[in-house]
This record gives C-alpha cells, sequence and structure tokens, in this order.
C-alpha cells in the first residue's frame, strides 16, 4: 500500500508540474523545427485554443476538491460532475471550430490537441483526489510519466510521418491509456467502488465552482488574447515566432507552481485557525523566490535567450531580443497574481476573484487587436502586460481589505 511522504510530495509535484509544462515548451518548438514554420504555427494556435477551453473541462475543480477539508462531497459526486465538465469543453471546442471557419486541416488538429487536453482535464479529478488524501506524489508521477509517454510517441509518430493529424490521433489514444494505468488503476487500490451523484449534485459543485472556473477561465483568455489577436491579423509564421518568445513565461507559471501547490492544504489550515501571522510569512517566502526567479530568467533571457530559441525553433528571432525581455518581465507579474489568487481562493472570496479577471479580460479585450494592428508582436505583449498589472494590483489589494476585516471581526469578538 502507498505511505504518506512530505518529501517525496515536494519532489514529485516539482517532477510533474516540470515536464508538463515544459511539454508544451519542447511540442512547440520541435514541431516548428520538425514540420516548418506554417505548421508549427498552426500548432501553436491549437495549443493556445486549447489551454484556454481546457478550463471548460477543469471547472476549477482541483482546488475545491483538494480544500474540501470536511469532506462535504465523495470523489464519486466530484468524478461524476467532471463527466459533465469534459462533455461541455467538448461541445464548446467544436463550437469555437466552426464558429472560426478554419479549414479543413486546421479544424481537425485544433479538434485533436483540445481533446488531449481534455484528457488531461479528466485525469484531474483522479490526481486531485490523491492531493487531497495526502498522496500528492501520486499525481506528481501520474502527470509525469503520462507526459513523457505522450511525448515520445508525438516526436517519434511526427519524425516518421510528418503528418500531423496522424501524430495527434495516436498522441490521443495513448494518452487515454496512460491515465488508465496511472490513474484509474492505482486509484483502484484506495477505493475499487465508484457511485455517481444525480444532476442535483453535479449542478451545486458547479455552482460552487463556477466564480473559480470563470476567473481561470478570463486569466486563460488574458493569456490567449494576444495570440489569438496575432493570429487574426498577422499570417502563421509569425504564430510561430510569438509562441517561441511567449511560452519561457511558462518557466515562471511552473515555479509559481511548484512552490505553490504542496502549501496548499498547510495554508488552508492556518487560514481556518487566522494564524495570519504565519500565512503570510510563507506566501512572502514564495513571492521572493519568485521575484528572483524572475530576475534569473530576464538575465538569462537578455544574454542567452534568442541564440537558444532560435536554434531550438529554426527561425530568425534576432530582432526580438527586447520583445523577449518584456514579455518575460510580465511573465513574472502574471505568475504573482497566480500565487495572490490561489490565496483568494483559499480565503474563498469567490467574488473578488471573478471581479479581478473580469476588469483584467476587458482590458486585454480592449488593448490586444487594437495595439496588435498598431505593433504587431510588441503590441501583443504589451496587450498582456497591462492586463496583467491591472489583475495583480486588484488582487492585492483585495487580500489587504480581506485581511484587515477579518482581523477587525476577531478584535471584536474578543472584546
Amino acid at each position: 500500500m502507498f505511505e504518506k511522504n512530505e518529501k517525496s510530495d515536494f519532489l514529485w509535484n516539482m517532477i510533474g508540474s516540470l515536464v508538463y509544462a515544459m511539454s508544451t515548451v519542447f511540442m512547440s518548438y520541435l514541431t516548428i523545427r520538425i514540420a516548418a514554420e506554417e505548421k508549427g504555427g498552426i500548432f501553436a494556435i491549437a495549443l493556445t485554443i486549447s489551454q484556454m477551453l481546457v478550463y471548460f473541462g477543469y471547472f476549477e475543480m482541483r482546488n475545491y476538491q483538494v480544500t474540501d477539508s470536511k469532506d462535504k462531497y465523495t470523489f464519486g459526486q466530484y468524478f461524476t460532475t467532471k463527466i459533465y465538465t469534459c462533455a461541455i469543453m467538448l461541445i464548446v471546442s467544436i463550437g469555437y471550430i466552426l464558429l472560426k471557419g478554419y479549414n479543413r486541416e486546421k479544424a481537425v488538429i485544433v479538434l485533436l490537441v483540445c481533446i488531449l487536453k481534455l484528457i488531461d482535464a479528466f485525469a484531474d479529478v483522479y490526481e486531485s483526489q490523491f492531493h487531497k488524501d495526502g498522496y500528492l506524489y501520486l499525481a506528481g508521477k501520474s502527470m509525469c510519466h503520462r507526459t513523457l509517454i505522450m511525448m515520445a510517441v508525438y516526436f517519434i509518430m511526427l519524425i516518421m510521418t510528418h503528418n500531423l493529424v496522424l501524430t495527434m490521433i495516436i498522441s490521443d489514444v495513448v494518452a487515454v491509456i496512460c491515465v488508465y494505468i496511472f490513474d484509474i488503476r492505482v486509484y483502484k487500490k484506495f477505493e475499487d467502488k465508484l457511485n455517481l451523484c444525480n444532476v442535483k449534485i453535479v449542478l451545486e459543485i458547479m455552482k460552487n465552482c463556477f466564480p473559480l472556473f470563470l476567473g481561470v477561465f478570463l486569466w486563460a483568455y488574458i493569456l490567449s488574447a494576444p495570440r489569438l489577436a496575432v493570429d487574426k491579423y498577422m499570417s502563421s509564421e509569425y504564430q510561430s515566432y510569438y509562441q517561441a518568445i511567449f511560452l519561457p513565461v511558462s518557466v515562471i507559471n511552473l515555479f509559481a507552481g511548484f512552490l505553490f501547490r504542496p502549501m496548499l492544504i498547510t495554508l488552508t489550515d492556518l487560514n481556518e485557525k487566522k494564524e495570519f501571522r504565519k500565512f503570510f510569512a510563507i506566501i512572502f517566502k514564495m513571492l521572493s523566490c519568485l521575484v528572483g526567479i524572475t530576475v534569473v530568467c530576464l538575465i538569462g533571457a537578455y544574454l542567452l535567450g534568442i541564440p537558444v530559441l532560435s536554434i531550438a525553433t529554426g527561425c530568425d528571432l534576432s530582432s526580438y531580443r527586447g520583445l523577449l525581455v518584456f514579455t518575460i518581465a510580465a511573465g513574472g507579474i502574471n505568475a504573482v497574481a497566480f500565487v495572490l489568487y490561489y490565496i483568494l481562493t483559499i480565503f474563498r472570496t469567490k467574488k473578488l476573484i471573478m471581479t479581478g479577471y473580469i476588469l483584467s479580460a476587458v482590458s486585454v479585450y480592449i488593448l490586444s487587436d487594437r495595439l496588435v494592428q498598431q505593433s504587431e508582436l510588441f503590441g501583443a505583449s504589451m496587450s498582456f502586460f497591462a492586463a496583467v498589472c491591472v489583475l495583480g494590483l486588484f488582487f492585492a489589494g483585495s487580500i489587504i481589505a480581506y485581511v484587515l476585516k477579518v482581523k477587525k471581526t476577531i478584535k471584536q469578538d474578543i472584546k
């Protein structure tokens, strides 16, 4: 039987998160190199769309499920809800593709990449339960092994066939098999029976998660809007260039994820006990680490970023050094906003989260098309920078207001 181990939790969560985040980088760069800039650009926009629509599948249930410390809902109820959210994601993906009017090949590639992300979203309900039960390392192992196997199959097929559609079909099938091996079979060792629930419970869970879902969906839109504007106003090869420049931002988000995720349950407990001094001491350390990582990434991007990315993608990116540095700085602000979002999730301030993301999404919606038309790729990064600044400032102000309100309430109760 499996044993709980905090060191293994941290290590495997870090490895799993690293492999998963870097898989997007490697798949993008090597697809551009193997399949050429135009096909690479199609794959890049397919990834962008799938990374936005996948939140219909996730529905931000993970944080709610993991922090459900009083077991308000059973795993079977979360599992049933996950089936519904994945079905919604598939319908929305098909609708989006039809609405955009892509040609047949581009439409099929986008759909197959969305299905690949849908499989990840389905696996998340199992990995969330591993995390909730104190076995985060099982979730990390699953994420690591599933991703590595799928990537290996993807690249072997792409090199052998140079056919992106066939490669994605095989990759999707392999991804389903991996979920069965590393998630479903493992969970059966804990609980063999799985009791599904009725639609009433599903709607109740979805209602509770909806503000969180809307927030992260808008966050995904904030990340995607500049790239969607590039796809709208510029040719596919420029999508490849922007993808190459933007993906290093994932490295900073990656560190934010594996710094914060292992501490989620601890921070939830500290919040319930109203031990804000310890709570924010941990948060301060995390934010300090993020600032340090961002500075290192900025220096690395300025000195080595363009030569390395040019070699990785086979594209001439020599004129984009300033754009790369500016985009990574914006990525650092985005990672800080990501941590602040987690704090507000623990505080259960769903309306504030939703408000912050709406304000940020509105700003990027207004700016992205206009700035891309005026300044092309640099305009795309400027719209992203403006949006994450709005988000970070709103979340920081909301956290300060919440803590002051709670402290005031505690003092009144003591009196």
